[in-house]
This record gives C-alpha cells, sequence and structure tokens, in this order.
C-alpha cells in the first residue's frame, strides 16, 4: 500500500511545482527544488509584510552622503486631499511617485534625495490665497497660514538638528513663494525657496 502512495505523492507534488513554476525534477535535485520552493514562499511573505520604503523609488546606495541623518527616515504611503495639479507638482519636484512622502523625526516631508542630503517640500497652486505678495486673504490668515508656518518651524528645526542636512521648498508660483520667503526670513529659518515653475 505504501508503494502505490510514493507515485500518488509525487505525481501530486508535481502538480504542485509546475502551479508554482518550478520544474520537478527526481531524486537529489527535488530537494532542492522544494528548498527553491519554500525559500519563494517566504520571501513573497516577506515582501507582503516589508515596509513601503523598500519597495519606493528612494534607494540607499554608496552614492548617499555620509552619515546623512535623514537616511534614517523611511518612505510613507499619504493620501493627502490635493488638486491633481498640486500632485504632479509634488511628484517632479521630490522625484517620489504620487502619494508618498518621507517620515523623518515624526515630520513629513514631501521629499528627500539622500545623494544631496537634501529634504524638500512642493507648494503647487497656493496664490489663490494671497491678495499681494505681502497680503494673504482673510480666511487663509486664520486657517490655512498658521499650519504653514508651524510646519515650516517644525521641519526647520528637524533639519538644524540634523547637519548636514538642508531643506528646500519650491512654490509653483511668485505671489505665496515672495509671501513665505519673507515669512521664514523673519522668523530666521533654515529654508531655501525657491520659485521653480
Amino acid at each position: 500500500m505504501a508503494a502505490l502512495a510514493v507515485p500518488i505523492l509525487e505525481a501530486a507534488g508535481g502538480a504542485l511545482l509546475r502551479a508554482l513554476g518550478v520544474a520537478a525534477v527526481a531524486g537529489a535535485g527535488a530537494v532542492a527544488v522544494n528548498e527553491a520552493t519554500r525559500n519563494k514562499v517566504e520571501s513573497a511573505d516577506k515582501a507582503k509584510s516589508a515596509p513601503i520604503a523598500e519597495a519606493g523609488t528612494q534607494t540607499k546606495t554608496k552614492d548617499t552622503c555620509d552619515k546623512c541623518p535623514p537616511d534614517g527616515g523611511m518612505l510613507v504611503e499619504r493620501n493627502w486631499n490635493m488638486s491633481e495639479v498640486s500632485r504632479s507638482y509634488q511628484a517632479r519636484i521630490t522625484g517620489f511617485i504620487p502619494y508618498t512622502e518621507w517620515r523623518f523625526q515624526e515630520n513629513d516631508f514631501d521629499g528627500f534625495k539622500s545623494k544631496e542630503c537634501l529634504l524638500l517640500e512642493a507648494k503647487a497652486t497656493y496664490d489663490q490665497f494671497f491678495e499681494s505678495s505681502t497680503e494673504p486673504k482673510f480666511f487663509f490668515k486664520i486657517t490655512g497660514l498658521p499650519k504653514i508656518i508651524a510646519q515650516g518651524i517644525r521641519q526647520s528645526m528637524v533639519t538644524l538638528k540634523s547637519p548636514p542636512s538642508r531643506l528646500h521648498w519650491h512654490f509653483m508660483q511668485p505671489l505665496s513663494h515672495a509671501y513665505f520667503t519673507a515669512q521664514f526670513r523673519k522668523r530666521s529659518l533654515i529654508i531655501t525657496t525657491f520659485l521653480t515653475q
């Protein structure tokens, strides 16, 4: 009876291996195939639970700067409420795929370039909230402006405590660029601003 069970098990095993994309081999080779199959299954299980940073566009290679503290951060998925223009602008400035940001020391940054030890923030269509380069609209003064200034202060403090890292904020539009450049300078924040259209 046992002799009859072996061919049945071998046939079932061969079908299973073919389903997994592995060729069945008799004898000693079968052990190697079983080991390869087990490794493939284990790798797939690990990939399911791996952090997004390992699968993202940011990779750590020998091109990274020496002892860049933000390298200790991680790529995170974020689904903020923003326009497609803003999402595309953020992706263009950072080089990250949409819906991803860099998390470092409990703060989110829109992007990070390891080779330059550079943290990034991208602000697209903010001119709609300004009367002029020196005057935000009333509702924005109360609701949005304090949040953005607080974000700049937090990011600036993290960057300051993490040399040699730097922080760049890119603005798509001129009114918001001029306004925030003046606000950051007035507060002595270490944010370099750019008008990047």
